[in-house]
């Protein structure tokens, strides 16, 4: 068995929040899975040879390289018999992350991707395994050294901004990643223009030029998503819904819901209910 090093220590962030983090030696008869894990894992192979599989996709990693894996996903890896690879990771989630993670040119789709400094990286997590304390500073230092590593990644895929994402309109990406990460109920136009330091009339002109919509509806809309999701996911009552999704009472919730979706709250939990335990009873059948 090999050197293994592991940090257990989740941080505060509701962006980009560490969860773990390790370097590990692995063995030649080393493996993981088949496990479903609930957050974002990095691995970046610092020596040796190891096997990726994910969602029957089947990947021989090496080297320099790094790869992905999402929460929600079917996975497998393990070392080459012949030149077992040595590893460092992160373990870490966030509303930030899919944005990032994209910055990087990784997803999903592209799960494993060159990297040439992995060097950096590794010198990055072993100062990380050193901060176990939970105290404000170490907090603040890994959430540092977290960013550290995205910002090597952007670096290394030559990244920038998209033209959402450039200029004024990256008042228009802060403001739907405000919205879309954001739980208070009550939130307003006002408090999203509060928030970028920016006149409501000014925020309203972006959004119509770039998103083809008012601040006001993509608000509306993604209290409506939020809505979905806790009919489809929870045993909530519809009222305790209306309320954290910012609706005064449970009609204007219903009147709004079935405006937009075609169907009364009701009648939609009823409909996806099923379709969730369908999905979850059958996603690991072949």
């Amino acid at each position: 068995m090999g050197k293994k090093q592991v940090m257990l220590h989740q941080t505060g962030s509701k962006e980009l929040r560490l969860e773990s983090c390790g370097y590990e030696e692995c063995s030649e008869v080393q493996s993981y899975g088949p496990i479903v894990c609930h957050y974002y894992i990095l691995h970046f192979v610092l020596q040796g040879q190891g096997h990726f599989y994910n969602d029957r996709t089947h990947y021989e990693i090496h080297k320099n390289q790094y790869f992905l894996i999402t929460p929600g996903t079917l996975v497998f890896y393990r070392a080459e018999e012949a030149n077992p690879w040595t590893y460092t990771w992160i373990c870490f989630n966030g509303t930030a992350v899919p944005d990032m993670l994209r910055h990087c040119h990784i997803s999903p789709d592209s799960p494993v991707q060159p990297y040439s400094r992995t060097d950096d990286i590794r010198s990055i997590i072993s100062e990380m395994i050193k901060h176990t304390e939970k105290t404000p500073a170490n907090e603040y230092h890994l959430q540092s050294r977290l960013y550290a590593i995205f910002a090597k990644l952007c670096e290394d895929s030559k990244s920038s901004y998209n033209a959402l994402e450039s200029n004024d309109n990256f008042y228009v990406s802060q403001a739907t990643n405000y919205i879309l990460g954001n739980s208070d109920p009550d939130i307003t136009v006002e408090h999203i223009a509060d928030y970028l330091h920016i006149s409501r009339s000014y925020l309203f002109t972006l959004f119509k030029k770039h998103l083809n919509t008012s601040p006001q509806r993509f608000l509306a809309m993604a209290r409506i998503r939020n809505a979905c999701e806790l009919l489809s996911n929870t045993d909530l009552p519809i009222a305790r819904i209306a309320s954290s999704c910012g609706y005064q009472n449970p009609f204007a919730f219903s009147r709004a819901f079935k405006k937009e979706i075609g169907q009364t709250p009701s009648e939609y939990r009823s409909e996806n209910i099923v379709s969730t335990v369908l999905r979850e009873n059958t996603k690991y059948l072949p």
